[in-house]
């Protein structure tokens, strides 16, 4: 069973976790000791910066390793800082870049149609997922924020990840049951028999294996799934079947 992270990071942000991956090779140190096969990477200076340049720069510093597979931050269209979608589909072409990540909080614009809809259609055409990270909104808004723009975009691979400790079935159940796309990043999803309940319910091509580092220790999430009640078939998707079918599926 090879294990593939969808959400993990390297940087020094302002306001650093207890241990961050503050280089590329810090971040290959933790991959390595938790056993990470590939590992989906953002950087922080994506959020804290400025992705016109810290884009390029994740993309550099994955390409020391062919585990590490580069993901980028979007912007709006708009202001011409990414350049057109065209451009900037062409560009991720040319870096091998297959997933994106949304920040609308910290980038300040508007996750919609209006405002990203270009980008999200050809996303949804070519099959490129696109991640938001659960602090982005608190409470149940960024489920709100996921359940508009998957009525806009049903086709689109949306997935939201660092889950924390608390369960929050209430706002993502309803949608895995209207959207096929939406899915969860694993991170601190701890609710006793929540793993085996949402494979039973939804299929466990709905959950990816995510270990929100460094917020998250990397170990916690992989051994909450391996111990997890379901069949080596199921666990087999979550740990990395799933995001490794998802890459593979991209059109660019």
């Amino acid at each position: 069973m090879e294990l593939w992270d969808c959400n993990c990071c390297y940087g020094l942000p302002k306001k650093p976790p207890v241990a961050p991956a503050e280089t590329i090779a810090d971040l290959l140190r933790e991959i390595d000791r938790a056993g990470i096969a590939r590992a989906l990477v953002r950087g922080a200076s994506q959020w804290e910066q400025s992705p016109e340049v810290a884009n390029l720069l994740v993309s550099e510093d994955c390409a020391s390793d062919e585990r590490l597979i580069p993901s980028w931050a979007i912007l709006p269209p708009q202001t011409g800082e990414l350049g057109t979608v065209e451009e900037f589909l062409a560009a991720m072409r040319k870096a091998g870049v297959r997933a994106l990540w949304a920040y609308p909080e910290k980038h300040r614009y508007v996750l919609n149609a209006t405002t990203m809809g270009g980008l999200l259609e050809e996303a949804s055409d070519r099959g490129i997922p696109l991640f938001i990270d659960r602090r982005e909104v608190p409470g149940s808004g960024l489920y709100a924020l996921a359940d508009s723009v998957l009525r806009d975009f049903p086709r689109l691979r949306l997935c939201i990840c660092a889950h924390g400790s608390w369960g929050e079935d209430r706002y993502f159940r309803p949608l895995m049951e209207r959207y096929p796309n939406f899915r969860v990043g694993t991170s601190r999803y701890e609710l006793d028999g929540g793993i085996e309940d949402i494979c039973r319910s939804y299929g466990p091509e709905r959950l990816l294996l995510g270990t929100n580092f460094p917020e998250t220790p990397m170990g916690g999430p992989i051994l909450t799934l391996l111990h997890a009640a379901i069949s080596d078939a199921d666990r087999e998707l979550i740990a990395g079947g799933n995001l490794r079918r998802i890459l593979e599926e991209v059109r660019l």
